[in-house]
């Protein structure tokens, strides 16, 4: 075992040991309480109006209707709370639940079953392509009242006292003066907030992660913010802070699976010469010479010539349509220095169907090295939210929206540059903004779903 995987094993032991338990709860449980809109016209709500695509937002909306999904509960100082999560439904007149819109509905809740009060209702933005974000509510018990929590990435929570609740923002405390990083990192948004223990935790990466001089790698955890939090209002606030080791800003369950990740790169690392950097994604030649791309025995423009990946082909015209243009594509294995280890060559089309003339030169097999600067790419779906590049190979790390033609990025838009690649992630330029995308294909036809 490498001393990079038992150090990652005994920080796992240790985040195990570190206050991630949840409060008791009946989250899921198997008969859900029927769900109810009240009197109110939530047509008009501002977060369901927000939440409509811009082409959709003057258009009239119809009837809602809601459907629930999971309860939590929990019985807190002699009291018992319920937390009622339901989607929600534009009726169209057929069949079926309707439109599901953006947005969930919360039902916060006293007492048991038919006795139970409703103490007030909410909507919470809600990605209905990604089912996320994955709500795991909880709730503690405080002087101020009782604090039930949506989940420990969603940056609102609701205050329970008496007979009422109100909403509190419990991510807001990252923009308050005093929270800058140390010099060298980069923090991300809010990873956790820890609200039995009242701390609050941003990953941090380091700077100059997204430069393809010295790009990062998705094995770095980066380092830790943990801050301490306090209510003050409607919002918590900070009350000092201390960097820390990056195990303590997730749940085992989420550092269990970082570290499962971790291994099998640094396994595929072995199998490659030394100082390469083991990627697992698609490209293809961008390199319009007639002769071919040049593909080398090693990273280097002075390495032996072992092969040429065929350059750019035009398929025949059929039956009037206008036959397409193809590029070689091939698996991307590693990089280093400005340089892709690349195998599984294929001929232009031939991935398609095409029957790429044999007259012509031929995919080489084996693998070797081609130039960054000569690599293109598509971004496939990575199960992260659109339009999003990241400042390193982490999805907790900050991120800039990007759009291309007014659109935000997304599957099947093709790079301007592919600078490098760590695991599924890779260092692309796209609408003028460069920065890390998980999941990248070779894919010229579809969308690379």
């Amino acid at each position: 075992m490498s001393s990079s995987v038992r150090s990652i094993r005994i920080a796992l032991a240790l985040a195990a040991s570190v206050g991630f338990a949840s409060p008791s709860l009946g989250q899921g449980s198997l008969v859900l309480p029927p769900c109810s809109l009240g009197d109110t016209d939530w047509r008009l709500d501002p977060v369901l109006q927000a939440s409509r695509d811009s082409s959709q937002r003057g258009r009239r909306v119809g009837e809602l209707r809601c459907k629930t999904v999971d309860v939590s509960s929990w019985t807190i100082g002699g009291q018992h709370l319920q937390l009622v999560r339901a989607k929600v439904f534009e009726a169209t007149g057929s069949d079926g639940d309707g439109i599901e819109q953006g947005v969930n509905l919360f039902i916060l809740s006293r007492g048991l079953n038919d006795a139970a009060t409703v103490i007030g209702r909410a909507l919470e933005p809600y990605d209905v392509s990604r089912d996320e974000p994955k709500f795991f509510s909880q709730a503690e018990g405080r002087p101020e009242g009782v604090i039930v929590q949506l989940d420990r990435r969603v940056g609102a929570a609701y205050l329970v006292s008496g007979d009422t609740m109100r909403r509190i923002d419990t991510h807001g405390w990252i923009n308050a003066p005093g929270t800058s990083p140390p010099a060298g990192w980069v923090p991300g948004p809010v990873r956790n907030v820890d609200l039995r223990r009242m701390k609050g935790y941003v990953s941090l990466f380091r700077d100059g992660a997204d430069d393809p001089a010295r790009p990062g790698s998705a094995a770095d955890a980066g380092q830790a913010i943990e801050f301490d939090l306090a209510l003050a209002g409607d919002r918590f606030v900070t009350t000092g802070s201390r960097v820390v080791d990056a195990h303590f800003a997730q749940d085992t369950e989420e550092w269990t699976g970082f570290v499962s990740d971790v291994e099998e790169l640094l396994i595929a690392r072995q199998r490659l010469p030394a100082g390469t950097e083991a990627c697992d994604i698609g490209g293809w030649s961008a390199d319009t010479d007639p002769a071919g791309m040049n593909l080398r025995a090693g990273p280097s423009a002075r390495a032996r010539v072992i092969g040429r990946i065929p350059a750019p082909w035009k398929a025949p015209d059929r039956e009037g349509d206008t036959g397409e243009t193809y590029r070689s594509e091939f698996k991307i294995i590693g990089y280093r220095n400005g340089w892709f280890l690349v195998r599984d060559i294929s001929a232009p089309g031939v991935a398609y169907g095409e029957r790429y003339p044999r007259h012509l030169p031929q995919a080489p097999r084996g693998q070797g090295w081609v130039s960054a600067r000569l690599v293109g790419a598509a971004l496939a779906f990575g199960s992260l939210p659109a339009g999003r590049l990241y400042q390193a190979p982490n999805e907790h790390s900050a991120h800039a929206n990007v759009t291309r033609r007014d659109s935000p990025i997304g599957t099947g838009d093709p790079v301007q540059r592919l600078h490098a690649c760590s695991g599924v992630w890779g260092l692309v330029e796209i609408g003028g903004h460069r920065g890390w995308w998980r999941s990248l294909c070779a894919n010229q036809v579809t969308n690379c779903s």
